[in-house]
């Protein structure tokens, strides 16, 4: 009975405690079925919480993405208003677009734009290249730009010319830089071209003189730069109608014309030259052997240009006079 006894106490030592538990006291079956209940509602209430997340961020998401269509809606809907001329040139892009489709006819590739309108079209456009090509090349060909310099030097001389009528006093140096901005010529290219223009087309006479004396007065050169216009002058001339030749036989009436007119521009140039006004007497005016002309010849050149040139002691008078009013008008300047 001992050994029974012992055995049932072993056999109740080792059962759980829970069975001995609930024997004895109910309380403690039912704490544990509360605990198991609890934790089965707080995994339940957890993964409904994570249920619940996974179905607010996508509708969160659907908003945002509500939001940015929203957005590109009103983006989209927003016109800007176009400048009339803009407008203008949509409806003529439509209506041609129109025209187009309605002519009938076979198409240009894969285009809508039939033959009976590319054709025209075409020709158009190459008539419209070469006119332009054409006109490019007129304008920038040398005989035009040799046009527009005649043109240019023709304004200019008749710009000097309106100067002079004015008065002499009206010839200054102001004048003459305004004259040189509106032409793109300088003080010595205005100099050198009114006095070739004036020597081939004006009567050499005592007011000629007197005005080309008051041109270079006005333009403020020296001796130096008066002395290489001259030289540039002579240069043109001879390059153009040869040098002075004194006998002339032997020549045809169109040769003699173009030498007598070559002695006659030499003994202007001359006379213009030995001018003390004008110009002084240093080894740079090198007129005479540029001409060709040796002294005598020189002398009895200058002599025919002085008989038509007029009164010589007038014209003297003239310069002596312009000098005088010079001199005095710089005195009474304060």
């Amino acid at each position: 009975m001992a050994a029974s006894s012992s055995s049932m106490q072993c056999c109740c030592v080792g059962r759980p405690s829970s069975l001995h538990r609930s024997a004895s006291s109910p309380f403690a079956f039912s704490v544990l079925l509360q605990r198991n209940s609890n934790r089965n509602r707080s995994s339940l209430f957890i993964s409904t919480s994570t249920c619940s997340r996974n179905r607010i961020i996508p509708h969160a998401k659907s908003n945002s993405s509500d939001k940015s269509n929203k957005q590109e809606e009103e983006e989209v809907e927003v016109e800007e208003e176009l400048p009339w001329i803009q407008e203008k040139a949509l409806d003529v892009v439509e209506f041609t677009g129109s025209v187009t489709q309605a002519i009938p006819g076979p198409r240009v590739g894969s285009s809508s734009l039939p033959w009976l309108l590319a054709v025209p079209l075409a020709y158009a456009a190459l008539t419209f290249v070469f006119a332009f090509v054409k006109t490019v090349r007129k304008f920038n060909s040398p005989r035009q730009k040799r046009k527009n310099l005649v043109n240019k030097n023709a304004t200019l001389c008749k710009s000097i010319d309106e100067l002079f009528e004015k008065g002499e006093n009206e010839v200054m140096e102001s004048a003459l830089k305004q004259l040189a901005q509106k032409t793109g010529f300088g003080m010595e290219e205005i100099l050198r071209k009114y006095i070739r223009c004036a020597l081939n087309e004006k009567p050499f006479d005592a007011k000629l003189v007197k005005d080309l004396i008051e041109l270079r007065k006005a333009s403020m050169l020296d001796d130096a730069k008066v002395a290489e216009i001259l030289n540039e002058i002579s240069r043109r001339i001879v390059k153009d109608k040869g040098p002075v030749v004194m006998d002339m036989e032997g020549y045809s009436s169109k040769g003699f014309k173009r030498k007598l007119a070559v002695q006659s521009l030499f003994g202007k140039i001359f006379y213009l030259s030995e001018l003390s006004e004008f110009c002084s007497r240093d080894s740079s005016l090198i007129v005479k052997e540029i001409f060709g002309v040796t002294d005598d010849d020189a002398d009895k050149l200058r002599l025919h240009t002085v008989s038509e040139a007029g009164d010589v002691d007038l014209l003297e008078k003239m310069v002596d006079d312009s000098d005088l009013e010079e001199s005095t008008g710089a005195s009474s300047d304060p």
